[in-house]
């Protein structure tokens, strides 16, 4: 086998393990940037009520709070967090990264597919 047939073979395991990956990684993205809408900074102050961490922030022209959950932890003062557009009494402290390792994975397998379906053209034009 020559080393340009080698390539080829390469290649063309490349754009169908990246095509065949990427594809799905971006319509489970779409899937999730549908279900969860858009999400927007906001500033939260963190205060400590009777002994219970409560987040406080203002949205859409309300003020809203709730508890914090055993899982953030957050000291008291201004703290960055993220209000969903549909439901402003909806507040994370960490921005949604599903959406993002969803989108980051599936452009990093198209690219490798595109990549590989470039590598296995080569041979056709020498």
């Amino acid at each position: 086998m020559e080393p340009l047939d080698t390539l080829a073979a390469v290649g063309e395991v490349m754009s169908w393990v990246g095509l065949g990956a990427g594809i799905p990684l971006l319509v489970i993205t779409g899937m999730i940037a549908i279900a969860e809408g858009r999400w927007e900074a906001v500033e939260i102050a963190v205060v400590d009520r009777a002994g219970i961490a409560t987040a406080r922030w203002f949205c859409a022209g309300d003020f809203h709070e709730r508890p914090l959950s055993a899982r953030e932890h957050a000291a008291e003062g201004w703290h960055d967090g993220f209000v969903s557009v549909r439901d402003p009494s909806h507040v994370r402290l960490s921005p949604p990264v599903a959406r993002r390792l969803f989108a980051t994975l599936g452009a990093v397998f198209i690219a490798v597919g595109i990549v590989g379906f470039i590598l296995s053209m080569i041979p056709a034009f020498l």
